[in-house]
Order: C-alpha cells, then structure tokens, then sequence
C-alpha cells in the first residue's frame, strides 16, 4: 500500500455567543466525505504556508461567514489514545443565526451548549463538551 501525502492536523472552531450558544454546520449528506449527513464544528484542513490560525478564520469565513469577536487555540485531549487532536479554537461571535452564510454544508445553525444535535461525530461532540466545561477566551493582544 503506498503513502499518500502527509496528512496535517485540522483544524476546528468552536464558536459561542453570550446567549450560551454554539455554530454547529451540518455536513452533506453524500459519498466521500467523512461524517456525512452529521452535526460538526465548522473547520478543515490547512492550504499552502497557512498557519493554523490563518486557517481557522479562513473555514469560518468560507463556511459560516462569521468573522469572531475573539478567538484563541485551546489544549484539548485527544479523542483516542496516543493520538494528536485537531487544532481546535475557541471563539466568540455576537451575532445571531440570521446573520450566518451558508457556504459549506446543508444547515447552519446555533444550538443551546446544553442541547446538542444528533446526530455528531463522536470526536467532535468530546471536544465541544471539554470546552463547554472551560473559560471564555480572552481577548488577542493588540
């Protein structure tokens, strides 16, 4: 079997309003994607020299059209043992479900941190629940 082209981290946002609310995409529920047809965190895979970070923003932008209040890397635990999670950033936006665009996927909405859909990812729905239990995110330095 040969190799394929190393496969970098992804990377995943986690985006809640002041109202204890979080953007969730529903996927396309089609062949050849992982995850078809379940409730995800908006996010993807890094192009060309893209920090991690530069990337976030990018799949935000492109998948939902939120552009965040604040944003910041977050240390989860991985969701299987001895391997390396996602980037995943925790990210504040005070706007309202109206306010999203489509760009990727078959639904876009904001769920109350308490009531999450079904069906999830199991990976996702662990790192959506470690975060819930933590902080805000600060404010980037100027």
């Amino acid at each position: 079997m040969a190799d394929g082209p190393a496969k970098t981290r992804g990377c995943l946002a986690f985006v809640t309003t002041p109202r204890h609310e979080v953007v969730l995409q529903l996927r396309d529920d089609k062949a050849g994607i992982g995850w078809p047809g379940h409730w995800s965190l908006p996010g993807g895979g890094r192009e060309a020299d893209e920090t991690p970070l530069e990337t976030i923003l990018r799949e935000l932008l492109e998948e939902t059209g939120i552009v965040p209040d604040i944003i910041e890397e977050a240390a989860v635990t991985a969701y299987e043992n001895g391997k390396t999670p996602p980037h995943v950033f925790v990210a504040a936006w005070d706007g309202a479900e109206n306010e999203l665009v489509l760009g990727e996927g078959e639904d876009l909405r904001l769920f109350p941190l308490d009531t999450l859909p079904e069906p999830m990812p199991p990976h996702v729905r662990h790192y959506v629940e470690q975060l819930v239990r933590r902080l805000r995110p600060r404010r980037p330095k100027a």
